[in-house]
């Protein structure tokens, strides 16, 4: 891209040139932007669709992490109410450890996202997030996590012993083998 103000090419196009020479304009702003600066002075800038919506998703991730940072700094004192949590309330079945993780992971996927101008690995970090608060959110299937082991546990197991084989083993052996 260019310098601010300025489109891939460098030029900075008049709406008139949007009838003569559109084809170069679309085909300039596939490749990155365009810009047409309007009568009145002002600038607008063409972008391919998918670059627009990939930093809009990005730009929300990044608010909503800053609340669930608010979150997890409230956490020692009290019990965060859910509007605090943003659009990722969903996150409200995990403690303090599993918030930290999750905004280690989602603040690279962040990175990513507006270097790379992608939210694919975003949107997988926060599918997959989402999809382990689901399970967190099941009593039964909590239990078990945060179980733990106990010493019933666990049994002494002795070795399988070789059994001689029988006449009716033999027979029932010889019916399956049919």
């Amino acid at each position: 891209m260019g310098r601010e103000g300025e489109s891939v090419s460098g030029m900075t196009y008049l709406p008139s040139d949007l009838q003569r020479r559109y084809r170069m304009i679309l085909d300039e702003a596939k490749a990155g932007e365009a810009r047409v600066r309007d009568l009145d002075g002002t600038n607008i800038l063409l972008l391919p669709e998918a670059e627009v919506q990939a930093l809009r998703r990005v730009s929300a991730a990044a608010a909503n992490l800053l609340a669930v940072e608010r979150v997890v700094e409230v956490m020692a004192t009290r019990r965060p109410d859910l509007p605090e949590y943003g659009e990722w309330s969903w996150l409200r079945v995990f403690d303090a450890d599993d918030l930290g993780e999750f905004i280690r992971e989602i603040r690279e996927a962040i990175i990513v996202g507006a270097r790379e101008g992608s939210s694919a690995l975003l949107d997988e970090q926060v599918r997959a997030w989402r999809i382990t608060a689901q399970q967190a959110d099941d009593p039964l299937f909590r239990a078990i996590l945060r179980g733990g082991a106990s010493e019933a546990d666990f049994v002494e197991v002795r070795r399988p012993e070789r059994r001689q084989t029988t006449e009716g083993d033999r027979a029932a052996a010889g019916d399956s083998a049919e």
